[in-house]
């Protein structure tokens, strides 16, 4: 069970570094560097503004099952956006997109998740 994500991670890592290596030489390292600032900056404005949203209709009492996933997979957008790269920058963008989040989070649901005693996709956040 170890072995597919440590290959994961790990492939991942050196997809990560061929890119930059690749990008540094086509446009310079000073440049390179500062696209990934850029991109990291520009992600983590988007993420706060959609997580607020989320937030949001989560405070109104109802939400859809897959939109409480929604914040954690804003979580999961962020982290990627701030590590350095463009590859996990990409994975992260398509993440702020709420249609493909809303897609990624009813999967998970449906993989992960437990249905309710209602059996719909309703869930009912009580506050005192």
């Amino acid at each position: 069970m170890c072995g597919p994500l440590l290959l994961g991670l790990v492939g991942g890592f050196a997809l990560e570094l061929w890119v930059l290596i690749q990008i540094g030489a086509r446009v310079g390292a000073l440049e390179t560097i500062f696209l990934v600032f850029l991109t990291a900056a520009i992600g983590m404005a988007l993420v706060r503004g959609q997580s607020l949203t989320t937030l949001d209709r989560l405070r109104r009492g109802h939400a859809e099952r897959a939109e409480v996933i929604e914040g954690p997979l804003l979580l999961v957008a962020a982290l990627l956006l701030l590590l350095p790269g463009f590859v996990s920058d990409a994975v992260g963008a398509l993440l702020l997109i709420p249609p493909l989040r809303r897609l990624v989070a009813r999967k998970l649901f449906e993989r992960f998740g437990r249905g309710g005693p209602g059996g719909d996709d309703t869930i009912i956040v009580i506050r005192r």
